[in-house]
């Protein structure tokens, strides 16, 4: 999934898809609107209008032997437009859902909604084996959790778990806004990088003081600066893990 501004981007991309085809469908219309208010004597634009959507529905073609044989064929040349503009229509329908464009704005449809519903929650910023082991830990409890994180391979695992979760980057204040920020019980910064777990202490702090923030330090030398940044709680893997490797050494000797 994809946060707001880049859906926006995206939204728009497939707009701009449909743009040809919507402008070539919407200038067949004018030709057919202006070419019909000429032919047809006393005829206004909405006459013409009238004549055109007769013409491209199918219908009024009876009607096209007694006015002249310029407007037989300025009808073919309407009606072969017509034929153009739906195979562009169909061209691009067919681009979009081949390359899984529709599926994927479905998906996030279905994932704003389920991130909507979430209250209470744990955001988990980082989806990589330390993310991945706290996701795994919080669905064992029973917790409701939202994940983000900016590798896209990530994608069909975290849809096959069946938890909300963002492909975006979690130190953006927009993105936190968009999990719920404001509704969560605790964000927990599991970036590999120690600098971008900072970031998203403060901006989460920033935006709910409040809100419970457990962060990673790789490096033993950024505990301290997380602290600072407003950190309620920081682990260091290698630290804890090499606590735990001395104690059962120790208690084999």
């Amino acid at each position: 999934m994809i946060d707001v501004a880049t859906r926006g981007v995206e939204g728009r991309g497939l707009m701009r898809s449909f743009a040809g085809p919507a402008l070539f469908l919407f200038a067949t219309i004018v030709y057919g609107m202006i070419g019909y208010a000429i032919l047809i004597p006393k005829a206004s634009l909405i006459d013409g209008l009238y004549w055109t959507v007769l013409t491209l529905g199918g219908v009024g073609y009876r009607d096209t032997f007694a006015l002249g044989d310029a407007f037989e064929l300025f009808s073919i040349s309407l009606i072969v437009l017509l034929v153009i503009s739906i195979t562009l229509f169909v061209a691009v329908g067919s681009r979009v859902v081949a390359s899984g464009e529709l599926a994927k704005r479905v998906r996030r449809r279905r994932m704003t909604r389920a991130i909507d519903g979430l209250s209470g929650h744990v955001i988990v910023c980082g989806y990589g084996r330390v993310g991945r082991a706290c996701v795994m830990d919080l669905l064992e409890r029973g917790k409701q959790v939202a994940v983000v994180d900016s590798d896209p391979r990530h994608d069909a695992e975290l849809e096959d778990l069946g938890v909300a979760y963002l492909i975006s980057e979690p130190e953006h204040e927009s993105v936190l806004r968009r999990l719920g920020v404001d509704r969560a019980s605790a964000v927990i910064c599991a970036v590999d990088s120690d600098a971008v777990n900072v970031y998203i202490t403060l901006a989460a702090k920033d935006l709910r003081e409040e809100i419970t923030v457990v962060a990673r330090a790789s490096d033993p030398d950024t505990i301290n600066v997380l602290e600072r940044a407003g950190a309620d709680s920081v682990i260091s893997p290698y630290i804890v893990s090499g606590s735990q490797m001395a104690m059962l050494a120790a208690g084999a000797a």
